[in-house]
């Protein structure tokens, strides 16, 4: 073979030389600097709230942090807290606080704005918070509103905050994992990884680095959030007007599409109706045809809250009463499987018309009698997740029982085990109806790198950085 004339090889040994240079430049790793464009179907409000949908958690996450993060099996992770420990007997936790660690308003993050915080979250409509509050001392009539006293939250200035129970409790401080228990200033300020710098109320929003964030200052200079209908999403981003859209499969199982039926409307009343209607919905297809990634959920927890013993297969539908339904649909729910699940309703003899609603106004909107929502659970621990779940039910005695008992178990498998008994019975209820496990995850431009979603379902933007 003739070797290549002598141009065509100083071209190939420049392109080349680009080629490693590129290389090295990538094999730096991470950079700072850059604007992150991210498309969302709605651009919630900043203050701190048990989030509802992807866009939430993400905004959450951008702007505010919390006392803890929640790691594996709702373990909680140091954020604001450096550490902590306990004293009698599991009773009293002590929480040291960072330092340094300050707001966006740069005032520093003190134990006085830790308790203050922690009384706003106790009277929230959080289930968490509604958890913590029993358990703390004084914290249910604090919560009620019948007392200002809570001996259960003591300040110790500068960075020590106390915590005392009524008695020892399994995992006692994983609720301050969630977003509603952001700690944050006088004034409002998060202390989370961007500060907001630009705001138009549902519209768009901007954040800029924060210098003093406690795990330092994040990669990117700037985030920029866009509200779009969820159908303009994919185009935006393939246009390249966006650089990053939630959603798209490929991310672990980290929700739940569940279909909620309202008990105290009629057919629903009846037991038998709702039966019909859980097993009404071919899972299996749904998922292989509509849902990549996805998994056909029997169960409301998925395998990374509550490792599944599996459950018993649905029972062939049976029929419904030809009665007119409205079902609210999440517009996180992608269109073909919304028009799916409708198809299997409407062919158990229901006549059911859509109603699509932004994420955070599917369970708190005008009244539905059914619901097609993804649900991630305010803070990733099974008991907690199933005290959320069993606040959108009528009450349950078994289901009540078991959360209690879960409540005070200390060893680990006998915990395990009421919370198996717990969710089976809401199950069976037929209220809350799992249709898949479905992946948490985004979509980006191939230059983006560092995002990940983490335990708590929330796509985290600290470490993204743009390649070169």
């Amino acid at each position: 073979m003739r070797p290549p004339p002598r141009g065509a090889r100083r071209a190939v040994l420049v392109a080349g030389a680009l080629a490693v240079s590129a290389l090295a430049h990538s094999a730096l790793g991470p950079r700072y600097g850059g604007t992150l464009r991210v498309g969302v179907i709605e651009l919630p409000a900043l203050t701190p709230a048990a989030p509802r949908s992807a866009d939430q958690r993400l905004l959450a996450g951008l702007v505010h942090a919390t006392l803890v993060a929640a790691g594996p099996e709702g373990q909680p992770l140091p954020e604001l807290a450096a550490g902590w420990s306990s004293a009698a007997s599991g009773r009293e936790w002590m929480l040291r606080l960072r330092d340094p660690a300050a707001f966006h308003d740069g005032t520093p993050v003190t134990a006085d704005d830790a308790a203050r915080s922690l009384r706003r979250f106790l009277r929230s409509r959080s289930p968490a918070a509604a958890r913590l509050a029993e358990a703390l001392a004084g914290g249910a009539a604090f919560r009620q509103g019948t007392t200002e006293a809570l001996a259960g939250v003591e300040a110790r200035p500068p960075r020590t905050l106390v915590l005392r129970f009524e008695g020892a409790r399994a995992l006692p401080l994983a609720p301050l994992a969630s977003a509603a228990a952001a700690i944050t200033s006088e004034s409002g300020a998060g202390a989370g990884p961007f500060a907001p710098s630009a705001v138009i109320a549902g519209r768009q929003a901007g954040f800029a680095a924060a210098a003093m964030h406690v795990r330092g200052r994040p990669y990117l200079d700037r985030v920029e959030l866009t509200a779009l209908p969820e159908s303009a999403l994919g185009t935006e981003l393939q246009a390249g007007r966006l650089d990053m859209t939630l959603g798209g499969g490929g991310g672990p199982l980290g929700a739940v599409l569940v279909l909620s039926i309202d008990p105290t409307r009629a057919p629903f009343d009846r037991p038998p109706v709702r039966a019909a209607v859980a097993a009404a919905v071919d899972r299996p297809n749904l998922v292989r045809h509509l849902l990549p990634g996805a998994a056909a959920e029997c169960t409301l927890l998925t395998p990374s809250l509550l490792p599944s013993l599996g459950a018993e297969p649905a029972t062939a539908p049976g029929s419904a009463p030809r009665t007119a339904a409205t079902l609210a649909v999440s517009r996180e729910v992608p269109s073909l499987v919304s028009q799916r699940v409708l198809a299997h309703l409407t062919e158990l003899g229901l006549q059911v018309s859509a109603d699509p609603r932004p994420p955070s106004r599917v369970l708190e909107g005008p009244p539905a009698a059914l619901r097609l929502w993804l649900w991630t659970p305010e803070v990733p621990e099974a008991g907690l997740a199933l005290e959320e779940l069993s606040a959108l039910a009528p009450p349950l005695p078994a289901v009540r029982q078991a959360l209690d008992a879960a409540a005070l178990e200390l060893d680990p498998d006998r915990r395990r085990a009421q919370l198996y008994r717990a969710e089976a019975a809401l199950r069976a209820a037929n209220v809350l109806v799992p249709l898949a496990a479905v992946p948490l995850s985004f979509r980006g431009a191939a230059r983006l790198q560092g995002v990940r979603v983490d335990a708590s379902g929330r796509v985290a933007l600290e470490d993204a950085w743009w390649e070169p």
